[in-house]
């Protein structure tokens, strides 16, 4: 048996759990597969990310948590960019909704006040007032 240095988990020693690595006396990775995977998974990063922000992307995707709704499951690291730093883990669904409002708070916060039915100049009801246009069944 052999001791993942990452996730601390006891392994068979074999090709089957651990990667190869030549540079070992045993001829096996340190990590397990599944922890060298999340690894991989998370330098891999797109484009735009400051080279300093990198653990913290490790860090976001690793979390495999939405920080908008709460998904659980596959998550991609959402960084501004302007500047290049890590915001946080998003679903495929919350990252292509802020990326179709162009990272722009204010038009995302006029998208709710529509949803709410609320006008943005807040002296004018909207014609739909907040209800749905045809019933749901």
């Amino acid at each position: 048996m052999l001791t993942c240095a990452r996730c601390k988990e006891q392994k068979p020693e074999t090709l089957e759990f651990f990667p190869p690595h030549k540079g070992k006396n045993n001829g096996l990775d340190s990590w397990c597969r599944a922890c060298r995977s999340v690894y991989r998974r998370a330098t891999r990063l797109p484009d735009g990310i400051a080279p300093n922000e990198r653990f913290r992307a490790y860090e976001a995707r690793a979390s495999g948590v939405c920080v908008i709704c709460g998904y659980e499951g596959s998550v991609v690291v959402d960084h501004d960019h302007k500047t290049g730093m890590v915001r946080g883990a998003l679903c495929t669904n919350c990252n292509i909704g802020i990326g179709h409002f162009k990272d722009d708070p204010e038009l995302l916060e006029l998208a709710a006040m529509y949803l709410r039915g609320e006008c943005a100049c807040g002296n004018c009801k909207p014609k739909w007032g907040g209800l749905p246009l045809f019933s749901r069944q």
